[in-house]
């Protein structure tokens, strides 16, 4: 089962625009602050998208946030891009 991971410095606001050759389970993660200095383990807000080959999510606040595509695909298409607010 193919993983592909991507990380973006966005901002609220910003729409994150994922495009896959078959449908896919999309989830985008943010690592808060206070995770990135060692205080606490894991991720902040998650947005998921399941069985999509599309998928438009708006960002709600800056941040590092992780997209993670997971396909059952083993030969996976796909782009990940941004629009700006």
């Amino acid at each position: 089962m193919p993983i592909v991971r991507a990380r973006l410095s966005l901002f609220g606001g910003d729409t994150v625009v994922i495009r896959c050759s078959e449908k896919c389970h999309i989830h985008l993660m943010c690592e808060n602050e206070v995770e990135r200095k060692g205080r606490h383990s894991g991720f902040g807000d998650i947005l998921t998208v399941n069985d999509q080959n599309t998928a438009y999510v708006g960002i709600p606040y800056k941040g590092v946030w992780d997209v993670l595509i997971d396909s059952k695909c083993d030969s996976l298409e796909h782009s990940i891009s941004y629009l700006p607010a």
